[in-house]
């Protein structure tokens, strides 16, 4: 499948520059992840329970963590910025949920010890949740036991085609 040229230019510099990607985690136990949507869509109801809440104050997302890393040489001031920016340029069908499954595999792949979640309804294969997300943990060898029971339960939640989970769990 090809894709346009801000998507393979993003994609190259990913490639091009492992320092960066090396970059994209969160602190042991501060993952969080998320889908769909419980009254709004989740990446916001995050953002507004985050101001009160501050066992999920702690936590990170990885528009977080791409936000307070640079891209040397990119022109973008994060790399939150830069795959934004792409975003805007591409249809999300096949390019921007690509890119998006490029940077969350990597944020997956790095998560350590327990990681939190917060999934709601519309959750099928078209979210990079169940993509990509949820493999890339249960095959991650740095990610707990009861992570890998939680994510054991979203995935036959999705094989059974059940897409309004609406779970969430914060870990200590």
């Amino acid at each position: 499948m090809a894709y346009q040229k801000p998507t393979t230019a993003f994609l190259s510099y990913l490639s091009a520059h492992p320092e960066v990607c090396d970059r994209i985690r969160a602190a042991p136990n501060r993952t969080l992840l998320y889908a769909g949507s419980f009254v709004r869509p989740m990446w916001r109801e995050i953002q507004l329970q985050q101001r009160t809440n501050p066992d999920l104050a702690r936590k990170e997302t990885l528009p977080d963590v791409l936000r307070r890393i640079g891209v040397p040489g990119a022109g973008y001031t994060s790399l939150l910025e830069y795959a934004q920016a792409v975003e805007k340029q591409v249809p999300w069908n096949p390019d921007g949920f690509m890119l998006w499954r490029a940077l969350s595999a990597i944020f997956a792949s790095h998560a350590v010890g327990a990681v939190s979640f917060q999934v709601g309804s519309d959750v099928d294969a078209t979210k990079v949740f169940v993509a990509t997300e949820v493999g890339i943990l249960l095959r991650n060898p740095d990610v707990d036991g009861k992570t890998k029971d939680l994510l054991a339960y979203y995935q036959r939640c999705i094989h059974s085609g059940q897409v309004d989970i609406n779970v969430g769990f914060i870990s200590a």
